[in-house]
């Protein structure tokens, strides 16, 4: 069950991380302020549950890393799509 919620929660923070990235480029400060908010509280959030769970051996290593990944993509994805909506560019 830890490393299930490791995944998601390493999903949600680089989705976050992503998101947040590309939104320090864009023209809203409306659209950043709101990521930033995002993005600090997954990690907040993540860390949280490391430092409680203490369990941060090599066993994590693979569903935080699996989540990483993903979340980059998705946050890449989901970025993408809010700019077209909101019709904000570089």
């Amino acid at each position: 069950m830890n490393e299930v919620l490791m995944a998601i929660l390493a999903f949600c923070q680089n989705t976050s991380f992503s998101i947040v990235s590309r939104s320090r480029n864009r023209n809203s400060k409306l659209y950043h302020f709101i990521a930033a908010i995002f993005s600090n509280g997954v990690w907040f959030v993540t860390m949280k549950y490391l430092i409680v769970t203490k369990e941060m051996t090599w066993v994590m290593f693979i569903p935080y890393t699996i989540g990483t990944v993903f979340g980059s993509s998705a946050g890449q994805s989901i970025s993408m799509w809010i700019e077209k909506k909101l019709k904000i560019g570089v």
